[in-house]
């Protein structure tokens, strides 16, 4: 007996400590900016005439054992790096969630304030020189946007609960569409208008897939907030006030079902080359109903999919973040010179679309070799939640190419790609792509190749989280 009692408790303490629950918690700050700010999303300055729904900054806080991990998606068209440290290191200095295992991320509504930036500062130094100040700038909105970002983080660090996380990939048809188009002289064109006849065909793929993860509190099974991720651009809003989009509305559907506490986190997917306009139909399209109907259908979509979803059986947290060497085109002075003047309207009243383009990524270009030299330091990250669940985010408006393939590598069944994370707004084209040219092109300061070395980063890291 003596012998059998000291086999069982050697087989007792040789047993594993039990496993620490999985934790999350969402908290939700408005980031809406005073009515009469400028407005995102265009070339030429557009001033905001109200709110049409409000803009906030959404957090997600997930803990297991000491690992810890935070994602903000902002209602904003894109979030600057010099805004995204300061969130991450106040959020870190508060909470003790590391630097690098914190994101800041937007969702790429047109409806968000233009509040940085090259264009940003071109019309603030014409405001501020025939006014005598920025009147279009009444607060300080860069320190309460960070302020806000990290707030969010603290309270939902704070509000963190055991909860079980379930997850699905339903396929949404029919809502993006490849905007690049070949035509029959050879030439890629964006958005090249409906019914055209010149159209030969798409010039990409579409990415159907619509990964959701919802998280349940363990105790009462209650949804209580949740992460998608779809690659369409969230720019279909085109109205004057203040909006975020259909993620807004994929929000208010998903509280019909599950109450208005539910928080519903967003981030756009590799959506760089998509968007919601079908030039194969002459059907009307305006914001006033599109922005509902794809909300509409992408809640519709989660719910339906939620009986069939897997529970994560190991859910568990670790991260991986890098910073990689993206080569950067050369500017001269002389073209730095002539941008300046064309986005100031002081070379011509009305330069061409792509003429203003260009302008834009020049001095972009200009800003960034000052910062990192011949090279950006662009920053992958990936977030492991589980033996199936992962998420990579990524800088910049990235092609749907590279998001299809980053989730066809990925040792993970399912893994969430999120873009506009942590950096600066501007496409990062295919090779093919940069060799075909048009809009999209024309706006981005990197080398050809920088979106295979992004992609190629996040596989490796998600190898590396992979047991």
């Amino acid at each position: 007996m003596r012998y059998l009692l000291c086999l069982l408790l050697a087989g007792c303490a040789s047993l594993p400590p039990e496993s620490p629950s999985f934790e999350a918690g969402a908290f939700c700050v408005d980031i809406t900016p005073p009515v009469g700010w400028r407005r995102a999303g265009g070339y030429r300055e557009e001033i905001s005439t109200g709110v049409h729904d409000p803009l906030f900054a959404k957090a997600l806080v997930f803990r297991h054992g000491s690992e810890r991990a935070a994602l903000v998606v902002c209602d904003l068209c894109s979030i600057g790096r010099e805004v995204s440290d300061l969130v991450r290191r106040k959020a870190s200095e508060r909470t003790g969630i590391p630097f690098s295992n914190i994101v800041i991320s937007a969702t790429h509504t047109h409806g968000g304030p233009e509040y940085y930036g090259v264009l940003w500062e071109i019309w603030r130094d014409a405001t501020t020189e025939k006014h005598g100040k920025d009147i279009h700038a009444s607060t300080d909105y860069v320190s309460r946007l960070v302020e806000s970002c990290a707030e969010a983080i603290v309270q939902a660090d704070a509000r963190q609960r055991p909860v079980t996380l379930d997850w699905g990939v339903p396929q949404v048809n029919g809502l993006a569409f490849n905007r690049r188009s070949l035509m029959k002289d050879g030439v890629t064109v964006m958005n090249p208008g409906k019914l055209n006849r010149n159209i030969v065909r798409a010039a990409g793929p579409v990415d159907e897939d619509f990964p959701v993860i919802l998280f349940r509190d363990a105790a009462s099974g209650k949804p209580v907030s949740s992460l998608s991720v779809f690659a369409m651009h969230v720019a279909v809003y085109g109205g004057g006030p203040f909006s975020a989009d259909f993620p807004a509305l994929l929000q208010e559907g998903l509280r019909s079902s599950w109450g208005a506490d539910f928080v519903s986190v967003f981030g756009e997917g590799t959506a760089g080359d998509t968007n919601h306009i079908d030039v194969s139909t002459d059907r009307a399209q305006p914001w006033e109903t599109e922005s509902p109907r794809i909300g509409a259908a992408l809640s519709d979509a989660f719910l339906k999919a939620v009986p069939g979803m897997r529970r994560e059986t190991r859910p568990w947290v670790a991260v991986r973040s890098v910073r990689v060497p993206i080569p950067l085109q050369e500017v001269t002075g002389e073209q730095i010179a002539r941008a300046r003047e064309v986005l100031s309207l002081k070379l011509v009243p009305n330069p061409g679309f792509l003429v203003s383009v260009e302008a834009y990524r020049i001095l972009w270009n200009q800003k960034m070799l000052r910062r990192d030299g011949a090279s950006m330091l662009d920053e992958v990250q990936a977030i492991r939640l589980g033996d199936d669940v992962a998420v990579v985010t990524l800088p910049h408006e990235i092609f749907v190419e590279h998001g299809m393939a980053i989730k066809k590598r990925s040792p993970f069944r399912t893994t969430l790609v999120i873009s506009l994370a942590n950096d600066v707004d501007f496409y990062v084209p295919t090779r093919k792509a940069f060799a075909e040219g048009s809009y999209e092109v024309c706006t981005s300061p990197m080398k050809p190749g920088g979106g295979e070395i992004l992609v190629d980063t996040a596989v490796r890291l998600l190898d590396e989280l992979k047991p």
